[in-house]
């Protein structure tokens, strides 16, 4: 087995909905990667651990109970994770050892078993979660030696599958669209100054041509592109009864995992030309198009600055709305750890994830 600490860590950036799920799994097959599920707790201790040198069993157990709550609505699809097994080993660790925060999430990490596949010589980590794609700065800082392969794809088409896989996020297509754009800037604008630490990945390439765009990534990688299986078709079940979910979520979460289960698709990348009205396409390219010419996605629309104005004047809540959802992030990113946890307990409480 490979020593976790010695093991390089990369992550896949890129606002949720845009096929990181899809490549999760294709990377997962190759046996030198092993790609992770949204576990969501590196940035959400990065800014109070990353300068801690000597963790104690206390910071351990912070660590893992946020997985342990995170994980009630991101249950780990395609992963075996023994919790109480992996908290004993990082305590004994802690104990003996000196580590980086960096060096206690690679450990970490490394005990997410990928079902049915064995990851025991892999030397790639690769964390997928769309939510760090605006921390990425922060996570660059702290982890230079860190590549982000950042996956776009269309913002209406983007919109749309928010509008129909609706979770936990609103379906509101002025909001998603405008949020879309905040995201991707962030993520272009980083890469744009580290053109050496990140790959820009159309989604609408990788599903046209995956053999060249999984080369790109493999090259990137330094792995051999041979070993990777760009046809991954393979669905993970979840046993919905093991969740105590509020009957206003259940459908929406079903739906979600069914829908990430699905394996590249070439036949649905131009379907919200159909699938939204022309309103909902005119909204999507008036929050984005400014911007989206700078990732290669023209607008469907030619409209005048009046008909922009009046588009942007009706939906200027949304686009606060939307501002709010991404700044508000930053604020609890700074915030002390007891208190975000506490915070995020709270939260899943009042939405019935934990139950009072």
């Amino acid at each position: 087995m490979v020593d976790p600490s010695k093991k390089q860590l990369h992550f896949i950036i890129g606002i949720g909905r845009s096929g990181t799920t899809i490549l999760n799994k294709i990377l997962n097959s190759h046996p030198s990667i092993h790609s992770l599920p949204e576990a969501n707790f590196l940035v959400f201790f990065l800014n109070g651990f990353k300068d801690v040198t000597q963790f104690t069993p206390e910071h351990i157990e912070l660590i893992f109970e946020q997985i342990s709550i995170f994980s009630l609505s991101q249950p780990l699809v395609g992963y075996e994770f023994d919790i109480n097994a992996c908290k004993s080993k990082l305590v004994d660790i802690v104990c003996k050892t000196t580590l980086s925060y960096e060096q206690l999430c690679k450990t970490i990490y490394s005990e997410f078993k990928v079902s049915g596949n064995d990851k025991t010589s892999a030397t790639i980590l690769v964390d997928k979660n769309p939510s760090y794609t605006i921390f990425v700065e922060e996570i660059a800082t702290s982890m230079p030696e860190a590549k982000f392969i950042f996956l776009v794809r269309d913002y209406r088409a983007n919109a749309l599958s928010r509008k129909q896989s609706v979770y936990l996020i609103s379906p509101e297509v002025a909001f998603n669209a405008y949020r879309w754009k905040l995201f991707n800037q962030t993520a272009l604008n980083f890469a744009k100054k580290n053109k050496d630490k990140v790959l820009l990945l159309k989604y609408e390439d990788l599903v046209v041509d995956s053999e060249k765009e999984i080369k790109r990534i493999c090259d990137f990688l330094g792995v051999k592109s041979e070993d990777i299986n760009t046809g991954i078709t393979q669905e993970y079940k979840i046993d919905f009864s093991n969740y105590n979910i509020d009957s206003k979520y259940e459908e929406r979460f079903k739906k979600k995992y069914s829908d990430l289960n699905r394996p590249l698709n070439s036949a649905r990348l131009n379907s919200w030309e159909t699938q939204l009205s022309s309103a909902e396409i005119k909204i999507c390219d008036v929050m984005c198009s400014d911007f989206s010419m700078d990732l290669g996605y023209k607008p469907f629309f030619k409209l005048n600055w009046l008909d922009k104005l009046m588009i942007k004047t009706a939906y200027v809540f949304s686009i606060i709305k939307a501002v709010i959802d991404v700044k508000k992030e930053f604020v609890i990113y700074y915030l002390p750890v007891k208190f975000k946890l506490k915070r995020l307990k709270k939260h899943y409480t009042e939405i019935d994830f934990i139950k009072k």
